[in-house]
């Protein structure tokens, strides 16, 4: 065994359990990474416009939707919003309406996708850690 066949080993296994399905304007990518809650880490690609080349990377506002229904409401708590755009900005990527987007480049496309799965998933453990160490009224 040599390095080539570890790399490939690593390379199949990584995204084996992954769906990416054609939607009217994109991709949604469903990786088998899960948040705390054990729900699968769902990606959105984006054409931009009628351009072939241009892409919108998202978590179509998941985590902050997660956040949410735990009691982190980030329009009111100005402190998770800093760690969460700490986070972000390390990951090159951007929170715009609740969620985390970064645009891409053809080119760039794969690269853009997992630093939004890294930025996904760093966010949603320190959020998890923090919801479940704060006791909190509960919501339902």
């Amino acid at each position: 065994m040599d390095e080539k066949e570890i790399l490939d080993g690593l390379v199949e296994n990584f995204f084996q359990g992954w769906d990416v399905m054609p939607t009217g304007g994109g991709f949604l990518i469903t990786t088998d990474w899960r948040f705390p809650n054990d729900e699968r880490i769902e990606i959105h690609v984006r054409r931009v416009g009628d351009r072939e080349d241009l892409f919108l990377v998202t978590d179509g506002g998941e985590l902050t939707n997660l956040m949410f229904s735990h009691g982190v409401d980030l329009a009111k708590d100005k402190d998770s919003l800093r760690v969460l755009t700490g986070i972000t900005e390390q990951h090159s990527i951007k929170i715009a309406d609740y969620q985390l987007v970064r645009g891409a480049g053809a080119d760039e496309l794969s690269p853009a996708v997992r630093s939004m799965l890294e930025a996904i998933k760093e966010a949603s453990f320190i959020f998890w850690h923090k919801i479940k160490s704060e006791p909190r009224d509960s919501l339902h």
